[in-house]
């Protein structure tokens, strides 16, 4: 089944191939059709590629209230449980990265790999907080998904991919995507996030973790990234040369490459960049 029921909500997911499982998580306002170039990659490799829609994202259904990462996070674990996970590995981007990283510090023993991408260690900022209001009142106004997606495209992924044909081709689809978003419940997201703090656990993180952003980020400049690596015991940073925002999807040959040497390697020392 592609579904799952949390708190009397029903969430989508796509589970696609076998072997080792790899939980893709997505960003605020996305879905997991973000994770299209990766999931082949994955299931080539011999993985296999588990790719939820957050609440009140995509193909899940809607929110009420303010949603925050830990309630993702929680929703995450009650799929885990519905597959019957024992151990996995996590690639996150942006909230998925936050998402990402706050259940590698729930679960320390389950998963394996972590792998965050242009994403944040802390939200409980009041320049974090402005932009998501923000973000909120876009998502709330008549077609406001499709709005902000109109409005910040050219900061989401890179010039140069904008004038690809996979560009043009990636932009109808997530516009097709953004036409039938729920706005309120997006909102709700956008506002629920605003409390992360996950800065000084980082230290406790066991597991190898891979750091990746964009060179050309301005939402998650490279510096953060680099920052969190430096402080987990395990941490490794990347800067995709080029990328903006969503470096998976305008980098999707470099930031493949990258997850799956990481994912790959047998040992933190042994990743090669």
């Amino acid at each position: 089944m592609a579904f799952y029921t949390v708190q009397g909500r029903t969430n989508y997911y796509v589970d696609i191939g076998e072997g080792r499982p790899v939980l893709l998580l997505h960003g605020i306002s996305n879905s997991g059709r973000a994770w299209a170039p990766q999931v082949p990659e994955l299931v080539a490799a011999g993985y296999r590629a588990i790719v939820p829609d957050h609440a009140g994202h995509g193909a899940s259904g809607t929110l009420e209230a303010p949603f925050g990462v830990q309630d993702l996070a929680d929703d995450t674990e009650a799929l885990i449980a519905h597959l019957g996970l024992d151990e996995f590995d996590l690639v996150g981007l942006s909230l998925g990265g936050m998402v990402a990283l706050e259940l590698a510090l729930r679960h320390p023993r389950r998963v394996g790999r972590l792998i965050v991408a242009n994403s944040f260690d802390r939200t409980a900022t009041p320049q974090f907080k402005a932009m998501a209001e923000g973000w909120a009142r876009t998502f709330e106004q008549p077609h406001g998904p499709v709005l902000r997606l109109e409005q910040n495209w050219p900061s989401l992924v890179s010039s140069a991919f904008q004038e690809t044909a996979e560009g043009l081709r990636t932009w109808q689809v997530w516009h097709g995507i953004a036409a039938s978003a729920d706005g309120p419940s997006l909102a709700h997201v956008a506002r629920g996030i605003t409390n992360f703090d996950r800065e000084n656990g980082l230290g406790e993180l066991t597991m190898p973790a891979l750091f990746i952003a964009g060179e050309w980020d301005r939402m998650s400049p490279p510096g953060l990234s680099l920052a969190m690596a430096e402080r987990a015991p395990n941490g490794i940073c990347q800067v995709i040369a080029g990328a903006a925002h969503i470096s998976n999807v305008d980098s999707a040959d470099e930031f493949s490459r990258l997850m799956l040497q990481f994912l790959g390697s047998a040992k933190p020392g042994q990743f090669e960049v």
